[in-house]
């Protein structure tokens, strides 16, 4: 019995000596803020110093990708031979005064910059056109009374609105068709540099209609939203 007892109280004292002098390993020295404990070490992020270098680095590549950009978008301008007169389209046109506009339209109702309100000059009763020149025989024109919408490749940008309405009013649809709108759905491809310059809406806009520049007359035209404005 004492036998037992012995063997017992020395198989104790064994296991906790064995447990006292295990071995334990000392913790990794650390760099303190020059750490981040959540990467994985070894990684471009785990050294603060790293970091930092990788992100100018892409910073500074991230800058010669736009500047690429904007010479690949300057390039694709000169080869279509647009000339930019005006690289601002917030920019408000010039007032044009009664004297600079030809002596039948100084009695129009005219917009903010001075330029005729055609749809307000018609409305009010100021002009009634004739269906030919005097002398010729009477064409009668039909007014089309429909909507063109055209899809703007901007997600920020509302969709142009063009009524034929109020422009079939004295307007023959041989004055723009084909030469300036091809009649057919995505066969007009065009900027607002060309528009500012003279072609497509320009033809009129700007010379004897209002000015196709200035954010009150932006929205005369950009009044068609999109469905997902502004969402991917």
């Amino acid at each position: 019995m004492a036998f037992r007892q012995t063997s017992v109280i020395f198989f104790l004292a064994a296991l906790l000596l064995s447990s006292c002098t295990k071995t334990v390993k000392a913790p990794e020295p650390s760099a303190g803020l020059d750490t981040v404990p959540f990467y994985r070490k070894g990684s471009a992020a785990f050294d603060t110093q790293t970091a930092v270098k990788a992100f100018e680095a892409k910073k500074e590549a991230a800058g010669t990708n736009q500047e690429k950009f904007g010479e690949e978008i300057k390039k694709r301008i000169e080869q279509k031979g647009v000339k930019v007169q005006i690289p601002d389209p917030w920019i408000p046109p010039k007032v044009r005064t009664t004297a600079d506009l030809p002596p039948p339209m100084r009695g129009f109702p005219k917009d903010k910059y001075g330029y005729p309100d055609w749809t307000a000059t018609v409305e009010g009763g100021f002009i009634r056109p004739k269906s030919s020149l005097p002398g010729e025989p009477a064409v009668e024109e039909q007014i089309l009374d429909m909507d063109v919408v055209f899809e703007i490749n901007d997600k920020l940008m509302a969709n142009v609105l063009f009524p034929h309405k109020i422009h079939t009013y004295w307007l023959s649809c041989k004055i723009c068709h084909p030469a300036i709108f091809k009649p057919k759905r995505g066969a007009n491809i065009f900027t607002m540099y060309d528009v500012w310059n003279g072609q497509y809406c320009g033809r009129c806009h700007g010379k004897v209609s209002y000015q196709p520049k200035g954010f009150e007359n932006c929205r005369r035209c950009h009044r068609a939203p999109k469905r997902t404005m502004g969402v991917k």
